[in-house]
């Protein structure tokens, strides 16, 4: 027999060992009734030589846990524990197995005295005599509602996790994954098999510093819920936005055992919300700036004073508003053209790159356009002509905004076999882009934009941003800027 006591502040395990071999046979049977009256499950002791095969001992425990008397069910076959929701398979496995004279453990949906139901998993050991006859049929019953109930919530959430768009990760209290949800499969690009048993950290950025993820930790081992938004990286080297929510798990003691991440992927509504922040403020500033500079110069060319002179200024200042006009028109139209073959970033293509770079040379000859190209071959990419858009902006702002005749564009095309993503960049000579407009581009938020150079850079942005990659803008030397697409190639896929 076994017991807690306490020895030196701690603990300990007491157990007392009795000599069963040396006691006589009225003392053991008090040592095996005591015993079985202490336990923590129903016990039953059956006699299959009386008609119905009825009860003939039951101890406290069974009392405890079906509410009923000894004298209210000795003498009584146990199926008086049946009831509405108790299924027949489980009774038909325990009567073929009693017919057998085999042992058998069932679950099944039992009643208690005042009608409540419990799952109880009963099990049936025949007992034999020296002879090999079945004498008694001993049965255990134990209480598995609880887990049963868990069991059942696990499934819905199962349910309910499979079907959720959102994605779902539940990792152990050290971090290590024991459940991703095909959400999650599909947005990150690991399979469960490939997640399960790895750390969240696979799924690292680098887009924030250790301190975050400090900060993260403490707070969900500390039993709070954290909730941010955070950058994460796919398998593939895509980068995505999103509202990240982890919720540690407790038990019944209040120790933590798990912890559950939600994550939803708001690049698109980041995106959205920027594309028409960004049309409004143009809406707003650019043409409304244009419209003055026209009215201002109609009103001059009323003057029937004004010289030839001043007059042919006007009517190229209207020209050049209205040209202004026109191109924020166009570049409109081409976004909205953008975002409807956004909805195809899913499809990986074969992208003829040293192609698409020949026809710039051919649409601008009077531009030295030099392109450095090595392992293009069989280059795949999310949405080919949507890449290709984002690529011509870049060639045509660093063509058509420069202050140096000719214009001199460098394209650089570089992939790493042992990486997921390849490298494409366009330097120009130009005079460079402002600082402002890269912390604009870097950060999301919106700023003037003029003559359609702003907007151009924000459409690498966002077709960079919906392919899945990362665009960068730095200084070219000596003078000028190099536009960087960062972009996943569908080749990683094969590996």
């Amino acid at each position: 027999m076994s017991s807690l006591v306490e020895w030196d502040g701690t603990e300990q395990v007491q157990t007392s060992v009795f000599p069963i071999a040396g006691m006589d046979s009225d003392s053991r049977q008090l040592l095996y009734n005591d015993a079985m009256d202490e336990a923590p499950i129903g016990i039953t002791i059956s006699d299959p030589a009386q008609p119905d095969n009825p009860l003939v001992y039951i101890n406290d425990g069974f009392c405890e846990l079906t509410g009923y008397l000894r004298d209210e069910v000795l003498g009584q076959n146990c199926r008086f524990l049946q009831g509405e929701a108790t299924r027949g398979e489980p009774v038909a496995q325990m009567r073929e197995a009693i017919e057998a004279e085999e042992p058998v453990s069932v679950e099944l949906r039992n009643y208690r005295k005042d009608g409540s139901m419990f799952w109880n998993r009963v099990t049936i050991i025949p007992i034999r005599s020296d002879s090999g006859t079945v004498t008694k049929y001993l049965g255990y019953q134990q209480d598995i509602t609880a887990q049963k109930r868990y069991e059942q919530d696990l499934s819905v959430f199962k349910r309910q996790a499979e079907q959720s768009e959102k994605a779902i990760v539940i990792t152990d209290s050290d971090g290590t994954i024991q459940y991703v949800n095909p959400a999650f499969e599909r947005v990150n690009g690991y399979t469960a098999d490939e997640a399960i048993g790895r750390n969240p950290r696979i799924l690292k950025s680098g887009q924030h510093s250790e301190e975050f993820y400090a900060e993260l930790w403490e707070t969900i081992t500390a039993g709070d819920v954290w909730e941010a938004e955070l950058v994460n990286k796919t398998k593939y080297g895509e980068l995505y936005e999103g509202k990240h929510t982890i919720a540690p798990v407790t038990n019944l003691d209040g120790d933590i055992t798990h912890f559950v991440g939600i994550a939803e992927d708001r690049t698109e509504d980041v995106l959205t919300t920027q594309t028409l922040g960004i049309l409004n403020r143009v809406m707003r500033h650019n043409l409304r700036n244009a419209l003055n500079v026209i009215d201002g110069h109609a009103e001059l060319l009323e003057d029937e004073e004004l010289d030839s002179e001043a007059r042919q200024a006007s009517v190229e200042a209207i020209r050049d508003r209205a040209a202004l006009m026109r191109n924020v028109a166009e570049k409109t139209a081409e976004i909205r053209s953008i975002w409807s073959q956004a909805e195809d970033s899913e499809r990986w293509e074969q992208l003829d790159l040293e192609s698409v770079l020949q026809t710039y040379q051919r649409q601008y000859p009077d531009a030295e356009i030099t392109c450095r190209l090595a392992d293009t071959e069989a280059i795949q990419v999310r949405n080919a002509e949507l890449f290709k858009k984002a690529l011509e902006e870049a060639v045509t702002n660093a063509i058509e905004h420069t202050d140096r005749s000719p214009p001199d564009v460098t394209i650089t095309f570089h992939r790493d076999p042992d990486d997921d993503q390849f490298r494409l960049s366009v330097a120009d000579n130009g005079p460079g882009i402002s600082a402002i407009e890269r912390q604009a581009i870097k950060s999301g938020e919106e700023t003037p934009l003029e003559h359609g150079l702003g907007i151009g850079l924000w459409v690498m942005k966002w077709v960079t941003t919906t392919l899945g990659g990362e665009l960068t803008i730095t200084d070219n030397e000596p003078r000028g800027s190099v536009v960087t697409f960062y972009l996943p190639t569908g080749d990683s896929k094969a590996k």
